[in-house]
């Protein structure tokens, strides 16, 4: 059985420093660079920016899921971001969001790609493990948090 961690790694996990939403959709994009999963991460920043522009991603709860298919992407994957301060992403619930969980796909894998963002989302919604994945202070203990929800 495939887990949500197939698709990530400690490369992809990162502290997120920005200051607005565009500003972390990009920071976060940029771990792919050099992963040989997106042929152009340019191209790839300017569809997750696109799609957040038309609707925000902030799902409330403090956590937002960028997400984009396109031609470019080899390999579904995701990324994780952490902000401590928090980032407004104009979310339904009003609140910063300090989780964002962006996921990149090919424009031919819809089926999986809707069930890796159900996956994450049946995961993120149990308040403790978001809380515990937010408080973490090692992408390996990210990694092994995500790994128990199998």
């Amino acid at each position: 059985m495939v887990s949500v961690t197939d698709y990530t790694g400690l490369n992809y996990i990162k502290n997120i420093d920005a200051g607005d939403k565009f500003e972390a959709i990009e920071e976060l994009a940029r771990v792919f660079n050099g992963s040989g999963l997106c042929e152009d991460i340019d191209s790839l920043v300017h569809a997750l920016k696109e799609r957040e522009g038309i609707m925000s991603t902030g799902i409330g709860a403090g956590i937002a899921i960028p997400h984009a298919k396109i031609a470019g992407v080899k390999e579904m994957a995701f990324a994780i971001g952490i902000s401590e301060k928090g980032i407004d992403f104009d979310s339904m619930d009003g609140h910063a969001v300090n989780l964002i969980i962006l996921v990149i796909a090919g424009e031919k894998q819809h089926k999986d790609y809707l069930r890796l963002l159900s996956n994450i989302m049946a995961i993120l919604k149990k308040e403790p493990v978001k809380e515990k994945i937010i408080k973490a202070s090692t992408s390996e203990e990210i990694l092994r948090i995500l790994k128990e929800q199998i």
